[in-house]
């Protein structure tokens, strides 16, 4: 399941590589400014609004709208610029709105302190979902504070995009994932900033009278066969969110794929009997660790540090997952203030910036201490200390 979601990840990456080729210059000095574009898209003169966060030196713009979506402007598409002060941000209210705008009709919405949702499940499922949510965004924060990351403020919610059906959030998702969206039940995506997922238990829509309360809506969820699937999809992509929104990472940035998926991963695992399906970050993620156990790849470790390719491949992608799972557990437990450092240093790394394997690969040794062939050893020697299935 989560293997294809990489489908996604790689689909950045390549707008990542396509404008490398533009060479970049560095980050918009002026952040706060809000440029005004006014460019040839799609046969039309259009302007677009945002903040510039990157500028080529083909004259080729990256910039964030007001509703946080990344736009690609090539230098030859663009007609004219002008800068302004910066607009006040919108509201979570406004936000939510400007989003129901381009979603089919029947959603509402849904704020809280960190996020905006827009949902067409019950009312219920959609706190449920906003409480989980909330538990993991708190829980996030505090995490990588005492892992000597304080992480940034929330400058703006979070919009995560909950549909009642498979059918209609396929249709919606092949409009940026394309054929993916068939086998991914749930992605984030880094250029509109959101999550797109759907109640993958089937069970919200059948209930009598449409619940409003959440309880009642994750009491019936979470009886569910597909409960573990679900808890561990929604837990996994919010994570990314925060991690591209908190200054773990910065969107586009050339993160390996490695430490995204892995940190994704290691937040992912359910805990069934809570209320909310989930409760501890950093719990042993069975599914993973039984196929580390059964595949571990010599080598492969040191592949996927200097290369994303492992995860674009379907024969390896799932044992590629259980190895950065495996991998970020056994750095979160064991080498915490090197862990730190190192994901200090990515978090350092701007939208589209070069990328090498050597670079990968010294990054790694200058964190640790060590290759990463030199590290799969005492990585089997932790595997091998963490308890088999009752």
């Amino acid at each position: 399941m989560k293997a294809t979601n990489f489908q996604l990840v790689q689909m950045l990456r390549w707008s990542a590589c396509l404008w490398a080729v533009c060479q970049l210059a560095t980050v918009a000095a002026e952040p706060t400014a809000v440029q005004v574009v006014t460019a040839a898209l799609d046969g039309s003169r259009q302007a677009v609004a945002g903040r510039l966060v990157v500028e080529a030196r083909d004259g080729s713009l990256l910039v964030e709208t007001a509703t946080q979506q990344l736009e690609i402007l090539a230098g030859n598409e663009i007609i004219s610029r002008t800068t302004c002060p910066p607009a006040e941000p919108l509201s979570p209210r406004e936000l939510g709105r400007l989003t129901l705008a381009e979603l089919p009709a029947g959603f509402s919405l849904l704020t809280t302190r960190h996020y905006v949702i827009c949902y067409d499940t019950s009312l219920g499922y959609a706190r449920w979902s906003a409480a989980l949510l909330e538990q993991l965004h708190q829980g996030f924060h505090a995490y990588f504070s005492r892992l000597g990351l304080p992480l940034k403020p929330a400058e703006r919610p979070l919009i995560v995009v909950i549909f009642s059906d498979r059918r209609a959030y396929e249709a919606a998702a092949a409009q940026e994932v394309g054929a993916a969206s068939h086998s991914i039940v749930g992605y984030y995506n880094q250029l509109t900033n959101r999550i797109t997922t759907f109640d993958i238990t089937g069970l919200d829509s059948l209930q009598d009278g449409r619940t409003t309360s959440a309880g009642r809506a994750g009491l019936a969820l979470l009886s569910s066969p597909k409960a573990a699937g679900l808890v561990a999809t929604l837990v996994h992509e919010a994570t990314h969110q925060l991690a591209f929104n908190a200054g773990l990472h910065q969107r586009l940035a050339p993160v390996p794929v490695w430490v995204s998926e892995g940190i994704a991963t290691y937040f992912e695992t359910p805990e069934l009997t809570t209320t909310r399906g989930w409760r501890t970050i950093g719990g042993i993620n069975r599914p993973r660790l039984d196929l580390i156990r059964q595949q571990f790849t010599p080598g492969l470790l040191d592949r996927i540090v200097a290369s994303d390719e492992p995860f674009r491949n379907p024969d390896q992608a799932l044992v590629a997952y259980a190895h950065a799972w495996a991998t970020v557990s056994y750095l979160a437990k064991l080498r915490r203030r090197e862990f730190g450092d190192y994901l200090a240093k990515l978090g350092e790394k701007p939208p589209l910036a070069a990328d090498s394997a050597e670079r990968r690969q010294h990054d790694f040794q200058a964190a640790f201490g060590c290759s990463p062939n030199d590290l799969e050893q005492p990585l089997l020697r932790y595997l091998a200390t963490l308890p088999p299935r009752d």
